[in-house]
């Protein structure tokens, strides 16, 4: 049996990229391959891994800071030592730091290497041209992660596979309200995510009077993880006390499983600055709760203007505003927007249309076929 190495460089981070790569790894066990998983440490994606059954290894990657050079090199050379000892014939990344490493001992150990590509915005000017010269295929989570950079977009190597999950247990609305302390009725706007400055909650918090002028008593909730003293959780306090809604936003912190809670909002607000192909989205899709998000990279291939939800300009706080307006005034469209988004997450967003995507990767890179021009895998 085939084994497979998967990198992750975040041990302590549990969003979206660590998640899908939980849900690959699950889904390559019921496969010929085997899937390790290589993570620079114990932390919640370790856990959620070893629950599952799949095998972890940990080797910390380094950043590449001066004087790095020794610690790069015996990395490289543990790691394709362990792609050998494990019988893996692809080294499979996520992140930039993680392609590095991954590209350079697939070299030294004659092994293929995939770096998965889940950012819309590259890290650097010259990062996707480098990190392509140690990739024999990359795999991207949206045509638009796959269009982030010159060099991904001139390369023949690049295919794009949407991610895919398995859809959660939902809570139902009631249910979901008291599990997160919220009051059982009125309109429930959320906006889903760490609560950080690329998120634009400072958008969401101006479009608030909006939908309050619409829906009087509506509230509008911060479902993720925010640090107590950062101080952009007080500027977001303090433009909701200087816009005169205050008293109507909250923030609920982190949730292990946030997915399941989805249903206690009767909308949910993305206005985020850049995204590849955001999870909760997919997640929202699956529960069947329509959303009102800025059209920023991979979200117009999630989002179906008027029929899943709507699209407004990304930056406009008083575009994403009229839109949950006129959503909270019309719980007919939104019943319909939320039903043909669960019927559409099934086709689109399955973890089994992301694993065969990616097992078509695989298998080209068996069989040595990395030219030709950017295409998506075959379902």
């Amino acid at each position: 049996m085939q084994g497979v190495l998967l990198l992750s460089e975040r041990a302590d981070y549990y969003g979206g990229g660590q998640r899908s790569l939980r849900d690959l790894a699950i889904y390559l066990r019921h496969t010929p391959l085997r899937p390790i998983a290589v993570l620079p440490g114990p932390g919640p994606l370790a856990t959620s891994l070893l629950e599952a059954g799949i095998d972890v290894r940990h080797l910390p990657l380094p950043r590449m800071r001066g004087g790095a050079g020794p610690r790069l090199l015996r990395t490289v050379w543990a790691l394709a030592t362990l792609a050998r000892g494990q019988g893996a014939f692809v080294l499979h990344s996520d992140s930039p730091r993680a392609a590095l490493y991954a590209g350079l001992a697939a070299r030294l150990g004659r092994r293929a290497h995939l770096w998965h590509v889940r950012a819309s915005v590259a890290s650097s000017a010259v990062s996707d041209r480098l990190l392509l010269g140690v990739t024999d295929l990359a795999v991207a989570v949206s045509r638009a992660a796959a269009g982030r950079s010159a060099a991904l977009r001139a390369s023949g190597r690049v295919r794009v596979v949407p991610t895919g999950i398995r859809p959660p247990v939902f809570l139902e609305r009631r249910a979901a309200r008291q599990v997160l302390g919220l009051p059982l009725e009125g309109f429930l706007a959320g906006v889903v995510g760490r609560v950080e400055p690329d998120k634009g909650g400072d958008d969401a918090v101006a479009a608030l009077p909006l939908l309050r002028s619409a829906a009087p008593g509506s509230l509008l909730a911060f479902l993720g993880p925010a640090d107590e003293r950062s101080a952009w959780l007080l500027t977001l306090r303090q433009r909701a006390a200087a816009a005169g809604v205050g008293g109507s936003v909250r923030f609920l912190g982190a949730r292990q499983e946030a997915a399941p809670l989805l249903r206690a909002f009767d909308l949910i607000l993305h206005p985020s600055r850049h995204e590849a192909l955001p999870r909760v989205l997919i997640e929202a899709m699956f529960a069947g709760v329509p959303v009102v998000a800025a059209a920023v990279g991979g979200v117009p291939e999630v989002v179906d203007h008027g029929v899943t939800g709507l699209l407004a300009p990304p930056r406009d706080p008083g575009a994403l505003g009229a839109g949950a307006a006129s959503l909270s005034l019309d719980p007919g469209r939104r019943l319909a927007m939320g039903e043909a988004a669960a019927r559409i997450a099934g086709d689109r967003f399955s973890l089994e249309a992301m694993g065969r995507g990616v097992m078509s990767v695989y298998e080209e890179l068996r069989r040595g076929r990395t030219d030709g021009a950017r295409r998506e895998a075959a379902p």
